[in-house]
């Protein structure tokens, strides 16, 4: 147990390298092969000329245009009732300060304040007004105090009915203070001296700057300006050798492919597209197709067509531009079809996920390329799904060339803005016939190499020529024919439980070889001789009889057949009882004598599969029917019916079926297909009568002339 252990974790970091070193390894292979790396800001070491038309967002150009659209938007400006209100009280508080000092109480029989005593009172009140304004407010009468400061009050007030900004203030005074004060009528001594020093100083802009909405309006400014594109046609040079790069040029031989790059850089790159590709896969697989997650033979296979073709992925781009259209020639549609022939569909359609990301890290900025690797991939999977002759795997991938073609032309066209269509369609060409060798010359060598069986095997295994075959047919007729009525059985019975019908009719074919070894100890190859069996105890009989399933087995290893076709041999009696010499011995046996049942039973193993399942069931009913047909020609539907019924219903109770898949509504289907099968065999015949001896005579005669 323990060496099993050490082995499966072995196989796993086998698939483990072969995955995270050997395909990261190919991928970054070029960045070590390619020429230094070009880099902004410094000089180009070589001439690059754009091998297809590149369109590139100039960053530069487009954040210049933008911030230049957003400066030019005015600060939206938004009324300050606070400021208005503020000026006005400013103003009133200055003349209740001169109003307090002309009106200052003086002592019981003390002289008032002078007049230089009120000026020197309100001096540091009122900084902003010179001496002769301040003589001015202490010296004029109640009523023009009074009037003057009403008239400044209305100035101000209608001065700050204006939306006047920062900055503006004083033009604005300049402008209208003057002009107001001579509407109403004041003295000029006191507008010069007193109302426009006040006036001034109290004075605030009206209007602020919304920010939050100034900033929003900018921000749609700029958003409205579009990008700046930077193009290079076909053929011109994006940078010249000794020329400094640009970051817009930078950016277009980086979208192409062509900038180079470190070759540390290149390889964790290549490690994370890798990464993210496997865990995707193992999700998907250890998820729902647990049968190809739980196998390490199946596992690698897929690990290795993934580093297979990130292989054939590098090497096309040491001889082909990365952006040329005759990538479109790598064949990934090949592994679609390897994938899904020899892990099945829903793997198959797996590997797009695989196959786009790698050829994304390749090609980066191909988008036409990438696009194609995945369609042609899928497109692969149902071409090759259902394959019963070897004719079939030819024709599809004829059928996937002329696919590769009209998708390649497809997307050049919309992706790669070619014009000549003649270069897409060969690349698609080229895609389909390597791609026809490949899986057609090496599917041979992968199903060997990995153990796998697949319906081109498959296929090849059902060839009547097979030597296994034609040995049984030489040895053991009346097996042989046996056998092809259970496969037609089987195959039938497959299809009707959704199971493997061209796995369970190949099983059906082989699973009798072993009675080549002793042919004649078989009732159906018994023609014209005495029963062996007739001398024979009925243990030794039984042994006989049990071991052409160990025959079998040995002979089917011998051959190399496929571990599934091998099963189906070593289950399809699984642990049954050899009926006939069990109750011979029973007969035999002296009275009060047991008779072991174990020594009569088979020593394989009971049905796991559906397949398997349904061949055990063929087995024992094509052989009953075949024997109550000898018995009654005109063997009837209902007796049909009866005697499956009879075997279906000793089977489940004997507990063989217990380990396979089949459900009860899977039995009666099995049981629903092998019935019409097997009146379409066994049909009621008409007898023909003999001819006279005399219409004999008369029609051999010769013509009277």
């Amino acid at each position: 147990m323990e060496r099993l252990v050490r082995r499966y974790r072995a196989y796993r970091l086998l698939i483990a390298a072969v995955v995270l070193i050997g395909i990261p390894a190919a991928l970054s292979l070029p960045a070590f092969l390619d020429e230094s790396p070009i880099r902004a800001g410094e000089a180009s070491p070589r001439t690059v000329v754009a091998p297809n038309l590149i369109r590139i967002v100039d960053e530069e150009a487009t954040e210049r245009a933008r911030r230049q659209a957003a400066e030019a938007v005015e600060p939206i400006m938004q009324r300050d009732d606070q400021a208005r209100i503020a000026t006005v009280e400013d103003i009133r508080n200055q003349f209740d300060v001169v109003q307090e000092i002309r009106q200052a109480p003086t002592a019981e029989g003390a002289e008032p304040p002078s007049t230089e005593e009120r000026v020197d009172a309100l001096r540091d009140r009122l900084a902003m007004l010179d001496d002769t304004g301040l003589r001015l407010l202490v010296t004029i009468d109640a009523p023009t105090f009074d009037s003057l400061r009403s008239e400044t009050i209305s100035i101000v007030q209608q001065l700050t009915r204006q939306s006047i900004r920062a900055g503006q203030v004083d033009d604005v005074l300049d402008e209208q203070l003057r002009v107001e004060a001579t509407v109403r009528d004041v003295p000029t001594n006191l507008t010069d001296a007193v109302v426009e020093p006040l006036i001034r100083s109290a004075m605030r802009p009206t209007v602020v700057v919304d920010h939050e909405a100034t900033d929003e309006a900018r921000r749609r400014a700029a958003a409205n300006v579009d990008e700046a594109m930077r193009t290079f046609p076909t053929g011109s040079v994006i940078v010249s050798a000794a020329e400094e790069v640009t970051p817009v040029q930078l950016a277009a031989l980086e979208r192409v492919g062509l900038a180079g790059s470190d070759p540390r850089w290149e390889v964790a790159r290549a490690l994370a597209i890798t990464a993210i590709a496997a865990a995707v896969s193992a999700l998907y697989l250890r998820t729902h197709r647990r049968s190809v997650w739980r196998s390490n033979r199946k596992l690698l296979l897929l690990a290795t067509l993934m580093f297979g073709y990130a292989a054939i992925l590098a090497g096309a781009t040491l001889v082909i531009e990365r952006t040329e259209v005759w990538l479109y020639a790598v064949p990934s549609g090949a592994l679609g079809m390897l994938a899904t022939i020899l892990l099945g569909a829903p793997v198959g359609v797996l590997l797009a996920v695989p196959v786009t990301l790698l050829t994304a890290y390749v090609a980066p900025g191909t988008t036409g390329v990438v696009a194609y690797a995945a369609a042609a991939t899928l497109l692969s999977v149902p071409l090759v799904t259902r394959l019963s002759v070897r004719g079939d795997l030819r024709r599809a991938a004829l059928f996937a060339t002329g696919g590769y073609i009209v998708l390649a032309v497809t997307f050049a066209v919309t992706f790669e803005g070619t014009d000549s269509l003649l270069r897409p369609a060969l690349a698609g060409a080229i895609h389909g016939v390597s791609g026809g060798i490949l899986v057609v010359g090496g599917l041979p060598f992968i199903e060997s190499a990995f153990g796998l069986v697949t319906a081109t095997g498959l296929i090849d295994l059902a060839d009547r020529n097979h030597p296994l075959l034609r040995e049984l047919e030489q040895k053991a007729l009346g097996s042989y024919n046996h056998s092809i009525v259970v496969a037609t059985l089987v195959e039938r019975g497959c299809r009707a439980v959704n199971a493997d019908p061209l796995l369970g009719s190949v099983m059906a074919l082989y699973h009798d070889i072993g009675k080549v070894r002793r042919p004649y100890f078989f009732i159906e190859n018994q023609f014209g001789i005495s029963n062996p069996h007739d001398g024979l105890g009925p243990d030794i009989s039984a042994t006989i009889i049990q071991e052409h399933v160990t025959d079998g087995i040995k002979m089917a290893r011998s051959y190399r057949l496929p571990p599934e076709v091998v099963q189906g041999i070593a289950t399809h009696h699984g642990t049954t009882v050899v009926t006939y010499f069990y109750l011979k011995a029973v007969r035999e046996a002296a009275p009060g004598q047991h008779v072991d049942e174990g020594v009569y039973r088979y020593k394989g193993r009971k049905p796991t599969t559906k397949e398997t399942a349904v061949l055990m069931l063929a087995d024992c009913c094509e052989a009953a029917s075949r024997a109550a047909a000898q018995n009654d020609r005109n063997l009837s539907r209902d007796q049909l019916s009866e005697l499956v019924d009879s075997l279906f219903a000793a089977r489940i109770e004997d507990g063989q079926l217990d380990e396979s898949p089949l459900t009860f509504q899977d039995v009666a289907a099995v049981r629903a297909s092998f019935l019409e099968t097997l009146c379409g065999v066994y049909h009621p015949r008409i007898t023909y009568p003999q001819p006279q001896q005399a219409e004999i005579a008369t029609e051999e005669a010769p013509a009277s002339t």
